[in-house]
């Protein structure tokens, strides 16, 4: 005679399906007709965006020296060596030090709108150390400006956004911003302005939402965000810094 199989341990699924739907005030799946609520972000129209969005920006303006502040403390928390530039002047002269203390000999910075009337390029230069811009055209291909990024000891980035909850960069890649410059090079550098701050997560993807509903359903594919030096414990359980990606982050804050 067959001996039988024991009882498969821990909940039958039917069984456990029913308790979460009890807990949730849901009907029993017999009993259930209709899908449940669709989640409230779905619904929400281009005109509810518009307003929200407005709100999230007057506030903004309204807590922006308060926000920089916050976010100033938060990012030191999170690892980030912190500088407040009160001008381009001293953000350069910044940047100029760190390369020459850390001995650099290439940078390589990204192609955005903090770095236009910020002489970065020329003031390492004058410094014997070139600065490659992440510009794909018909001289530098892909290839080619990656292998610059390898090369490179010091990655400079502007922000899409800087989030005061959470001390963190965010980076939305595309042409002109590879976020292989904020990762490869040992040390990234990310330039901060005051308008680029945002007080929560919330409001960053309050503003991503709106910016899909602007764009005809494109915000593209992924945020990169940067929350300090990258950290891992995997190797004996002891916390190691910049194994996977820069071993140093500096973030100044203009203005």
């Amino acid at each position: 005679m067959a001996t039988p199989l024991p009882s498969p341990l821990g909940t039958p699924k039917d069984e456990f399906l029913a308790q979460v739907r009890r807990s949730l005030g849901r009907p029993a799946a017999a009993e259930s007709t209709e899908p449940a609520e669709p989640y409230y972000r779905l619904t929400e129209d281009a005109a509810e965006l518009e307003r929200q969005g407005a709100a999230a920006q007057q506030r903004r303006e309204q807590e922006q020296t308060g926000l920089v502040d916050r976010l100033a403390e938060t990012a030191q928390l999170r690892g980030w060596q912190v500088f407040r530039a009160p001008n381009p002047e001293e953000a350069i002269g910044y940047v100029a030090l760190l390369a020459t203390a850390q001995g650099v000999t290439q940078a390589v910075r990204s192609a955005q709108e903090v770095f236009t009337g910020l002489p970065l390029d020329a003031a390492l230069e004058n410094l014997g150390i070139p600065t490659i811009t992440v510009a794909q055209d018909e001289t530098h291909s892909r290839a080619g400006l990656r292998e610059q990024i390898i090369r490179s000891g010091l990655g400079l980035t502007g922000a899409d956004y800087a989030v005061a909850e959470t001390g963190s960069v965010v980076v939305m890649p595309r042409r002109g911003l590879s976020r292989l410059v904020s990762l490869v090079p040992p040390i990234h550098v990310a330039l901060v302005r005051p308008q680029d701050v945002v007080a929560s997560l919330d409001d960053l993807f309050l503003l991503r939402r709106l910016e899909y509903h602007r764009n005809g359903g494109d915000m593209g594919s992924y945020l990169n965000f940067i929350t300090g030096p990258s950290r891992t414990a995997d190797i004996e359980q002891q916390l190691v810094v910049g194994v996977h990606g820069p071993k140093e982050v500096h973030l100044i804050l203009l203005g």
